[in-house]
This record gives structure tokens, C-alpha cells and sequence, in this order.
């Protein structure tokens, strides 16, 4: 489903109307108000220089941003002008629906962030049951630390329940296949080692979720000054 940038999307900008060396730079910003087809954004700020890029009147640029689902979405605009408020905020036009190109993203979103997750090993052997928090996620996959007591290798198959927080307050629950792709030993004796895993098999509602969660706590962090 296409959707329109909203208000504290973040949105990355080519700059389409200017020389093919000047398309090469990325720029960031975030839509502060929506007003119709017209958005009012913070000025772009260059993703390698941190630079504020002044864009006059009649810019072509193309913007993108990505959905809750995971997706990335693209449309070309132009810049319409400036507006001051406690702020200077550039304007620019949103694209109609039929306008606004939609791309499934094969990398998700990975985000920083500890959930609470449940995990089984099934094996003869290593019949393990713990409970750990993850150090980051994404709809394709987790990381999270635990003992070294637990002797995990890479190809070793989980099964994953993860309680994911939402900032309505709720949880909300999803469960996933997970085959290990990296370990790392503790650097220090009593510390934890860290585990990676790739999602072999979940439902789309549950990767949805993981999605959705990820996606709010990236808007969190942009708050509070971390992060892109």
C-alpha cells in the first residue's frame, strides 16, 4: 500500500535540477507539518558534511522515505518556498499516490534497541530454554548477548517469542525461526557473548510487528538526537 510522508517521517533528498555531481549527495530531513499537498520540512542537512543545504524556489529534487512496512517509497518534487515559524522550514509539493513509487527493501531496518525474548534450541544435546534481551532487530533478523555457557554455533536453529513494546503502552507478541549466522566469545571472563540470527521462518503479521516496533523506536531515537 503507497502512504504519504506524515508528520516526523524522515526523508532523504537528491537533488534532481542541478548538475549529475550534485545528485550524488544525500541529504536528510524530517516533515514537520502537512497541509494539504504542500509539506513543510526542517532544512536539509547533508549526510556526510552536516551541512544545511539552501534550496531556492523551483529546486527539483527527489525524495524518499520508508514505510512501516519496510518499504521504501520515492517521488519527484520541487521546492515551493520557505516558511518561518520558530524555525525555518522548507516547503515542498507531495506527489499524489499514483505519483509515488513503492520498493520492498530486502535489508530491513535495523535498529538498536532491547526486547525481551524467549529462546528455545531443540537438540538432543543442547536442549536449551533462556530468556535474553536483544541489542538490535530487524524484520530479518536479531542479535542479542547471553552466557557463555551456552555452547551456540553458527547453523544452529532457534525458535524465538519476542515481547515488543509499542509507545501506545501496549506489547505485542511475535514468534519466528532463527538460524545462528555469527558468534562472538566474551572479551572479558564473566561477560556475556554475543549471538546473531537471521529469520528463517515468520508470519507476516508477526514480521509486521517486529517492523512496526523497529520503526517507532528509530522515531524515538531521532528525538532524542541519535542515530540518522
Amino acid at each position: 500500500m503507497i502512504v504519504l510522508p506524515r508528520v516526523g517521517q524522515m526523508l532523504r533528498i537528491h537533488i534532481t535540477s542541478q548538475n549529475a555531481a550534485a545528485s550524488k549527495h544525500t541529504y536528510k530531513s524530517r516533515v514537520a507539518d502537512v497541509q494539504g499537498d504542500v509539506a513543510a520540512i526542517e532544512f536539509p542537512i547533508h549526510e556526510e558534511t552536516g551541512k544545511t543545504a539552501l534550496l531556492p524556489e523551483g529546486t527539483a529534487i527527489e525524495v524518499s522515505y520508508i514505510g512501516e512496512d519496510g518499504a521504501q517509497f520515492h517521488f519527484h518534487s520541487e521546492v515551493l518556498g520557505e516558511r518561518r515559524e520558530n524555525i525555518r522550514l522548507l516547503l515542498i509539493r507531495l506527489a499524489s499516490i499514483d505519483q509515488i513509487t513503492r520498493t520492498q527493501r530486502r535489508n530491513y531496518l535495523r535498529v538498536d534497541t532491547h526486547v525481551d525474548i524467549a529462546v528455545k534450541m531443540q537438540d538432543h544435546v543442547r536442549n536449551y530454554h533462556l530468556l535474553a534481551r536483544t541489542t538490535d532487530l530487524s524484520g530479518g533478523g536479531l542479535a542479542f548477548t547471553c552466557p557463555a555457557e551456552f555452547r551456540f554455533k553458527p547453523g544452529d536453529k532457534l525458535l524465538i517469542w519476542l515481547s515488543l513494546p509499542s509507545k501506545a503502552g501496549s506489547v505485542a507478541h511475535a514468534f519466528a525461526e532463527g538460524e545462528i549466522t555469527r558468534c562472538k566469545a566474551p572479551e572479558e571472563a564473566g561477560t556475556h557473548q554475543w549471538i546473531s540470527v537471521k529469520f528463517v521462518q515468520i508470519s507476516q503479521g508477526d514480521q509486521a510487528k517486529i517492523i512496526r516496533a523497529c520503526y517507532e523506536r528509530q522515531l524515538e531515537l531521532h528525538k532524542k538526537g541519535v542515530g540518522e
